[in-house]
């Protein structure tokens, strides 16, 4: 378990440091994985806003499915992936 833990500690995404630079630097689809997307969003500059306003209120979403794939990667179970909070 010790091993699991470790591994996904050192391979989870912040979430501070993900919210962070998205505030300044509209960062966040790079961040978790998703370059082309990231390419996109600048090159519409945030689709004119509105890319950006459903961002704010998916971005927590999005770092939790990211931790959970991790988390899985790393050999959690379900019972696991809910006491972590990965899972509701």
């Amino acid at each position: 378990m010790d091993n699991k833990i470790a591994a996904y500690s050192e391979k989870k995404k912040n979430v501070a440091v993900i919210w962070i630079l998205f505030l300044f630097l509209g960062w966040s689809y790079g961040s978790l994985g998703k370059p082309f997307l990231q390419v996109l969003y600048y090159v519409t500059l945030g689709g004119v806003g509105l890319w950006l306003l459903i961002r704010l209120f998916t971005l927590n979403g999005a770092i939790r499915e990211v931790n959970k794939k991790i988390a899985m990667e790393c050999g959690f179970t379900n019972e696991e992936l809910v006491q972590f909070g990965l899972v509701k």
